[in-house]
């Protein structure tokens, strides 16, 4: 059996890159997230939220790591939110997907994304 939370297309504004500009300006990112939580969680029988993990906590952290800090490179954004998730009770692994908006390289791609499959 396998149990997961997924968060898809969470979208915040932050300050990451590596030109100075990226982090005086800012731009749109995107977070697709999967969280596997421990199967031995009873929210699936009880109906009750203590039963479970919160999404709307993994979605507060994501946001405030994404918002509140400037991180040069997207890989490093995605391991502090990844290592963060997994510091969550009952969390097992996390596959977090980051994308940028990145304009300046149009008219294609318009979004790149760096992804990182951890396990607690």
């Amino acid at each position: 059996m396998n149990a997961q939370i997924i968060i898809k297309d969470l979208k915040f504004y932050g300050f990451h890159g590596v030109y100075p500009e990226e982090q005086a300006v800012g731009t749109t990112f995107r977070a697709d997230v999967t969280v596997d939580i421990d199967d031995a969680l009873q929210g699936f029988m009880t109906d009750q939220l203590e039963d479970t993990v919160n999404y709307e906590k993994l979605v507060e952290r994501i946001l405030t790591i994404g918002t509140t800090t400037k991180y040069r490179l997207i890989e490093h954004l995605v391991q502090v939110i990844g290592e963060s998730l997994l510091s969550f009770e009952h969390v097992e692994g996390v596959d977090v997907t980051i994308y940028k908006s990145v304009a300046r390289l149009a008219p294609e791609p318009q979004w790149i994304g760096v992804r990182r499959v951890m396990k607690r």
